[in-house]
């Protein structure tokens, strides 16, 4: 709102200086015609001359050209030099509006104070106090603001004028708290037909005061006072908000009808009529809904129903008396398209405490400004891309973030196995990516190296490029460079050159002549470890291949995405030396944890991956909070960020006021067919004060 003003009069004084110009050009036009020898081209080099020579007309065309800093000396120069003269209440005035314009408002205003000592009477009067008032609200001087607006309504002849001063006013009201005049103020500046942009800023002023400041009484007062038209509408739609946080499901209904009488034809009353079928529908039903938004169907399908399986079983293991407070309303987030959606219609809903879901980092990413208008806590089990609850304070997650994965992943392997040189295949995928560059960021960062980095397509199931640009070798082109070396004595290739990553290693040669016979030749690697971050379903298929190519006797190193029995079956006798970093896994010999791999087994028939787990477990965190008390919005919130210790099968957990869970986190590893812890469990919090000061 500031640069109303601002605009409005560079406006004015642009017109002003082009009226000038052309009289003096006109002036001039004269002269010429009475010296008829007189040269144009002589007369614009004199114009030109005498503009460089005089510093307000320097600073006068620096102002109209937008370079207003540059102006500024000139001006000053001017008034130096000047002591009188009309032209120092310009040179006043556009120092005033330069330093308004640059939040500078002390300043501006001592400009255009010497101005009105100058010349109280000057032309200008009106925009310099009108300036003044605004420069005294900004610097929170009130009663001198609000002085200098009454004033203007009162003796300005500008009615745009007048409408900027009242709804400066409205919100003086509103820093004195006193909301209802300044609501009032606002509905008379929307209401006036002379200035439609200050008419919008009023609305948006409204519903921003409406929405922040007033509560339920005072938002009933003044229904009860404006009774329809605006800012009834407001009002109303603010106490909608109220009672679905607070799950007041018939007063919620109460309002919704009344708004439909009033404002049959509003933008909003489609949408409302349909929330009322829904209300209506339910009508005795005290229940209080999750909402669970999960892929079910499309390519995420599978990953979908594991996490829907683990809240299933939390939801099943509840006493009746609690399931019949609860309604899972579950969605299907599978079309991105329609996911706003799912999740508007969701938060809608009064009856909605709480969502279970999304599962991925980017839908996340669609959830805050919901969340945030809606004030409705979304829990995502899964989601693991970093500064995703940085996104609302209403957006909570019970995963281990990628950058903790990657980090603890190289600590555990340089500090623990020793490991110093690696490389990196990972999936061309968000979630990849973000696993390479944490990893090589906290290898170079504990001291190590990453001399490789090669990259595959998620459809890919042959490995066979990536692998030898990483330095795989075929048997049969591993024994023929071999043969070739020795024949022609060519010298080894040395690791210190960083692009070579691999060599042929003779383990046994017998000369017979001039022939090699009985030739045993190995591949000799110029790295320790490769990392690869990505799933089960195509590392089971790259890890053969790796064999196949002779990249052996290295460790391989992965996230939680490894973590399901489908890599051992699919990794067989090629599982070696293999290490994964996760917070659970079902073969652990905690009570809580055999106690759910079994139910869970006997209800699906199958192992629960880590993913059913933490969903497992952050529905059990929801229905306990529900179950205590927490049978609204805020009070989830609240109950959510009071989490500590909880005993969940990923171990204590604990949230913090990010919204992100502090829970345990380990490296596991296959022995004898079966996924085994392979460290001492570490607290996140204690692994994050244990790290280097370039890594936290």
């Amino acid at each position: 709102m500031m640069n109303f003003s601002f605009k409005k009069l560079l406006k004015n004084i642009t017109i002003f200086y082009v009226l000038f110009f052309c009289f003096i050009v006109a002036l001039k036009s004269e002269a010429q015609s009475e010296k008829p020898g007189f040269s144009t081209d002589k007369d614009y080099e004199n114009s030109e001359r005498e503009i460089y020579s005089d510093p307000f007309l320097q600073a006068e065309h620096l102002f109209h050209s937008g370079e207003y800093i540059a102006a500024k000396p000139f001006y000053h120069d001017y008034l130096e030099k000047n002591a009188k003269g009309k032209r120092r209440q310009n040179a006043f005035f556009r120092l005033g509006l330069i330093d308004q314009n640059e939040k500078s408002y002390s300043t501006a205003l001592r400009y255009f104070k010497m101005l009105m000592d100058f010349s109280p009477n000057n032309l200008l009067a009106r925009e310099v106090k009108f300036n003044m008032a605004v420069c005294n609200y900004e610097l929170g001087n009130i009663d001198a603001a609000e002085k200098l607006f009454n004033t203007i309504i009162r003796q300005s002849l500008d009615k745009k004028q007048k409408w900027e001063a009242l709804y400066y006013l409205s919100r003086l009201d509103a820093q004195k708290l006193s909301f209802e005049g300044a609501i009032q103020k606002l509905k008379q500046i929307y209401l006036q037909a002379d200035d439609k942009k200050m008419s919008q800023h009023a609305f948006k002023l409204a519903e921003e005061m409406i929405d922040r400041e007033l509560n339920e009484r005072t938002l009933s007062l003044l229904i009860q006072k404006f009774r329809t038209n605006f800012p009834v509408d407001l009002l109303l739609l603010k106490k909608l908000s109220i009672y679905r946080e607070q799950g007041e499901v018939n007063r919620y209904k109460s309002v919704v009808e009344d708004f439909i009488l009033k404002f049959p034809e509003h933008a909003k009353s489609e949408e409302l009529k349909k929330d009322l079928e829904l209300i209506q529908k339910g009508i005795g039903d005290a229940k209080v809904e999750v909402g669970v938004v999960l892929p079910l169907t499309g390519k995420l399908a599978a990953t979908g129903q594991k996490v829907l399986q683990g809240i299933q079983l939390a939801y099943s293991r509840l006493p009746e008396a609690s399931r019949k407070k609860i309604f899972l309303n579950v969605r299907d987030s599978s079309d991105l398209v329609l996911l706003e959606k799912t999740l508007r219609d969701l938060a809608r809903n009064p009856k909605t405490v709480g969502v279970l879901g999304p599962l991925l980092s980017d839908e996340i990413k669609q959830t805050g400004e919901i969340a945030d208008s809606f004030k409705l806590p979304f829990f995502t089990p899964t989601a693991s891309s970093a500064d995703l609850v940085e996104l609302s304070p209403y957006i909570f997650r019970n995963a281990l973030t990628r950058k903790i994965q990657a980090q603890y992943l190289a600590d555990y392997s340089i500090n623990t196995l020793n490991l110093k040189r690696f490389v990196i295949l990972y999936p061309m995928e968000p979630f990849g990516e973000e696993l390479k560059d944490e990893f090589l960021r906290s290898v170079e960062g504990f001291g190590g190296e990453v001399v490789g980095v090669a990259s595959y397509d998620r459809s890919q199931n042959d490995f066979k490029n990536q692998i030898l640009e990483l330095g795989g070798i075929a048997d049969d082109d591993l024994e023929r460079i071999t043969r070739k070396q020795l024949t022609e004595n060519e010298a080894q290739e040395d690791f210190s050159d960083p692009t070579v990553l691999s060599r042929p290693k003779v383990d046994m040669e017998h000369w017979s002549e001039d022939k090699i016979e009985n030739l045993k030749v190995s591949l000799e690697l110029g790295y320790d470890a490769m990392f690869i971050p990505g799933v089960y379903d195509k590392v089971g298929l790259i890890i053969p291949q790796l064999a196949f190519y002779n990249i052996e006797n290295i460790a391989l190193l992965g996230g939680n995405g490894w973590n399901s029995p489908e890599l051992i079956k699919m990794g067989g006798k090629f599982l070696k030396s293999i290490y994964f970093v996760d917070g659970f896994y079902s073969e652990s010999h905690q009570l809580n944890v055999r106690k759910f791999v079994e139910q869970f087994q006997n209800n699906y028939g199958e192992l629960p991956s880590y993913l059913s787990a933490q969903a497992y477990d952050a529905a059990g965190i929801v229905f306990q909070s529900i179950v205590s008390g927490a049978n609204n919005r805020l009070k989830l919130k609240e109950s959510l960020l009071k989490v500590k210790s909880y005993p969940g099968v990923t171990g204590k957990t604990d949230i913090m006021k990010s919204g992100d869970s502090e829970k345990n986190i380990f490296a596991l590893t296959v022995r004898r067919k079966k996924i085994v812890e392979e460290n001492q469990r570490k607290r996140l919090g204690m692994f994050k004060n244990s790290l280097p000061e370039n890594l936290r």
